[in-house]
């Protein structure tokens, strides 16, 4: 692997274990959606001077880029309203495995869309990284249909699946356009308008403290981790290493929470980064 996918890949495994942050913010404000909202807003209007100022030096981009990054924001709602939704309203396993198929979705079609060349380590390391989140999510939660249906947990976990591989192959295209910060600024402020519509924003000066800390830590660092990622790593390959961010959930819920991870959950923490290993081995 060249030294420019290694600082890729570094910043991609970086964004997934900021990501992995998520449960303390969720967990002490006011809600899953509606603390995706707040940090998403946070996210943009913090990041916007830094955006505005990487914008100056770019040069025409034509209307259709716009557009582009446009959808980015709205793919980005529709997967954190879906997955949040799928969490609150179904089964909690099926609903994170379901939404963890996206890395599979964009290795099938980044070579299609994008024109990006196939490892042949990455069938290998998908196989490894969805095996473990499977053995963290079904075997180590004891029962696959505990917290809610079964049917609507996979529906809707399905659902943010496919917006979340949309967003990750829009933001790999529009990365030839836009800086990281013009990215992350301005496709967050895009998703929290539009979540805003569904969620609204709470009154209470109380509610906006953790879910502000999630929007400087893990939607605007993470953010311009991620983006700064895959400008330099193929698709299929930032795909992979986004497993990780199971595996940092599931540390924070055991250092943050008590929150002993199972035998069956540490193999599939361990099969996820020998997936990730994979990928940061991979010459080339």
């Amino acid at each position: 692997m060249t030294r420019e996918r290694r600082i890729g890949a570094a910043c991609v495994a970086g964004a997934a274990a900021l990501w992995g942050l998520w449960p303390l913010w969720v967990r002490r404000g006011p809600g899953g959606a509606t603390t995706a909202t707040i940090a998403l807003l946070v996210a943009g209007v913090v990041g916007a001077p830094l955006a505005l100022r990487q914008g100056r030096s770019a040069r025409a981009r034509g209307l259709v880029p716009w557009l582009l990054l446009g959808a980015l924001g709205l793919t980005g709602a529709a997967n954190v309203w879906c997955y949040f939704r799928a969490l609150a309203e179904g089964a909690v396993a099926p609903a994170v495995l379901s939404h963890y198929l996206a890395p599979v979705l964009v290795a099938v079609f980044a070579p299609l869309l994008l024109g990006e060349p196939r490892s042949r380590r990455t069938p290998v390391a998908l196989a490894l990284a969805l095996g473990g989140t499977a053995a963290m999510v079904l075997i180590g939660s004891g029962s696959p249909a505990a917290g809610g249906p079964l049917q609507k947990a996979l529906v809707l976990g399905s659902s943010s699946a496919l917006f979340y591989a949309a967003n990750v192959l829009l933001a790999k295209r529009l990365a030839r356009a836009f800086s990281d910060g013009e990215l992350l600024a301005y496709h967050a402020l895009v998703a929290a308008a539009a979540l805003a519509l569904v969620t609204g924003l709470p009154a209470r000066a109380t509610d906006w403290i953790w879910p502000t800390i999630g929007g400087l830590v893990s939607t605007l660092g993470a953010g311009l981790l991620y983006f700064a990622g895959i400008r330099r790593l193929p698709a299929e390959q930032a795909g992979v290493l986004t497993y990780l961010e199971p595996v940092a959930a599931l540390g924070v819920g055991w250092v943050a929470f008590g929150e002993a991870p199972t035998a069956a959950a540490a193999l599939g923490g361990a099969l996820i980064l020998a997936g990730g290993l994979l990928v940061v081995t991979a010459p080339g």
